[in-house]
């Protein structure tokens, strides 16, 4: 994947191979070609990992032990798990990088999005962001398409990542769930664009946090479960 990144980019773009396969091997030839200011110290990722750690592990107890992860509410309680255990990985990633390239934190204060094209276009993993526009930059100009395109991928990316492990692990199947996770997002991020421009920013906010957490239960399925030790087969 990266070979076919680097290799679509203009030549003029492309950075050295080796650095970009093996120094940073989370960004995109978009990624790495950026000028990544306010780089932060290690002492602060490190400081960022450690409570990272903390808080995932805390809200893992809880779920293991007093929260019945079973019903919607419980589902609810666990979604701070995805936030945390991804700056978890963000914090080493940044750590690890700074050996060769500082490169920004993954994420961008999504808790202050305005909208849900906010969130999911310039706060939420934006290590992940600069790759689905390389892959959606042939679309930029038809919106549906390029949704389609940007959240399909999303999906069948968290698929082979979490669904397909546990199928060959369990025999038992939970394809489709991610995927459908992210199409909602695209159609309300559609939905936003076409309908709620002229809207207040509060119903704006509103609407961007009902769409994220309403369908969780989509994603944080049995097999995200079984990844963070919360259930068992």
């Amino acid at each position: 994947m990266k070979i076919i990144n680097w290799s679509l980019s203009q030549q003029a773009d492309r950075p050295r191979i080796f650095s970009f396969l093996f120094l940073t091997p989370l960004l995109s030839t978009r990624g790495i070609n950026k000028t990544f200011k306010h780089n932060q110290p290690v002492t602060f990722l490190v400081l960022k990992l450690f409570l990272s750690f903390s808080f995932l592990f805390s809200i893992l107890f809880l779920a293991k032990f007093f929260i019945p992860t079973r019903t919607y509410l419980g589902i609810l309680f666990i979604c701070p798990t995805i936030y945390f255990a991804t700056e978890l990985l963000g914090a080493l990633g940044q750590i690890l990088s700074n050996i060769s390239r500082p490169i920004k934190a993954i994420h961008n204060n999504p808790l202050k999005s305005k909208s849900l094209g906010d969130f999911w276009g310039l706060r939420w993993n934006v290590w992940v962001q600069d790759w689905l526009r390389d892959i959606s930059f042939s679309q930029r100009r038809n919106l549906p398409k390029k949704l389609v395109l940007t959240f399909l991928v999303s999906g069948l990316f968290h698929e082979l990542m979490v669904n397909l492990p546990y199928y060959l692990y369990f025999n038992k199947s939970y394809f489709g769930n991610m995927t459908l996770y992210f199409v909602i997002q695209g159609i309300g991020l559609w939905v936003e664009k076409k309908l709620l421009n002229d809207f207040s920013d509060i119903i704006k906010r509103s609407y961007t946090w009902l769409i994220i957490i309403l369908p969780t239960p989509l994603f944080i399925a049995r097999p995200l479960l079984t990844f963070f030790r919360i259930t068992h087969e």
